[in-house]
């Protein structure tokens, strides 16, 4: 099979219209020194973990994979060495994706676990705790040009919708999501706001917990959960619905996120709380394929209700419904 790859470096990121990047479709093929040409200076995640969802042709019958997986696949040595040095994530999806926004204004390091945001952005897993559980994760405030970075953290559930493209909503503004923010010191669900008497300060690390036994959420400031922090919202079961996702809405600046994928700096508040990469991906192989199907088929309603139930869009393609 012919492959050419015609690409400038800084460009490894950018998508086709299938939704793959150049290094995806390297792999894919099996084009071990086209693979490391494109791998050479880039440690984003947009580079580095997008997925693939094409069901022909090359791909066959391996939606769902990264780069890294292919080149395992495919047997590329070299290139496998190259990804892990890199920080690929050694998943079939990644722990996390960008929900909202402009891709070019995210900076997401998988092997730093950082995010810089250049612009309104929201972020969020791809696992999901479920009804029943008990989810943690951390924030670390890294730097910004206004002191700390100009983050909302917290979660949202299922219902939460994803926006292909640019946009100015953050969590909190619906009814699927539940916010804090510690710079512009409030609490936000259903864009009503309420009080948090608490200013987070650079290098601070922010745990968020959802304990969905009890239907409550907790926040910390360096593993402290006294007030003004722990409780800070009793949850509706009929908001939850089946689970929440952990999930940030980001401005200006930089953190560190753990889902779980290093050791926590602080405590959840019991033992029984679970990173959020030890749940299962909601965003199954299954999703993939049902999605592509309604894509191809113009099903424009269909597309739109796998998207809003978890699918994985990587062709960030816009969807008119």
């Amino acid at each position: 099979m012919y492959f050419c790859v015609h690409v400038r470096v800084c460009d490894t990121h950018k998508y086709t219209q299938r939704g793959m990047t150049a290094l995806l479709m390297a792999c894919a093929a099996a084009h071990e020194e086209a693979a490391k040409m494109l791998l050479s200076p880039t440690l984003a995640a947009g580079a580095l973990d997008v997925c693939s969802t094409a069901l022909t042709g090359v791909l066959g019958d391996y939606a769902g994979y990264s780069a890294l997986l292919w080149a395992e696949e495919r047997g590329l040595t070299s290139v496998v060495e190259m990804l892990r040095a890199s920080g690929a994530a050694d998943v079939c999806l990644p722990a996390l994706t960008l929900f909202r926004g402009d891709e070019a204004k995210v900076k997401l390091n998988v092997l730093a676990h950082t995010v810089a945001f250049q612009g309104i952005s929201t972020v969020r897993s791809t696992q999901r705790c479920p009804l029943g559980a008990k989810g943690y994760f951390e924030l670390e405030m890294l730097y910004c040009d206004y002191e700390i970075p100009m983050v909302t953290g917290g979660f949202v559930s299922a219902a939460f919708p994803r926006v292909l493209g640019a946009s100015d909503t953050k969590i909190g503004d619906d009814g699927y999501s539940w916010a804090v923010d510690g710079n512009d010191q409030y609490t936000m669900h259903n864009d009503g706001k309420g009080e948090y008497s608490c200013k987070w300060n650079r290098n601070d690390v922010v745990g968020l917990a959802c304990d969905l036994e009890n239907m409550q959420l907790h926040v910390s400031v360096n593993g402290c959960f006294d007030a003004p922090n722990g409780l800070l919202f009793t949850l509706s079961p009929d908001a939850v619905r089946d689970g929440l996702f952990a999930d940030f809405t980001g401005k200006r600046g930089k953190l560190r996120y753990n889902l779980g994928e290093a050791p926590f700096k602080y405590a959840a508040p019991s033992a029984d709380y679970k990173g959020f990469v030890e749940f299962g991906s909601e965003v199954t192989r299954e999703h993939l394929l049902w999605l592509h199907a309604a894509s191809r088929s113009g099903d424009a309603a269909r597309v739109a209700l796998l998207i809003q139930s978890g699918a994985n869009v990587n062709a960030r393609k816009k969807v008119n419904v």
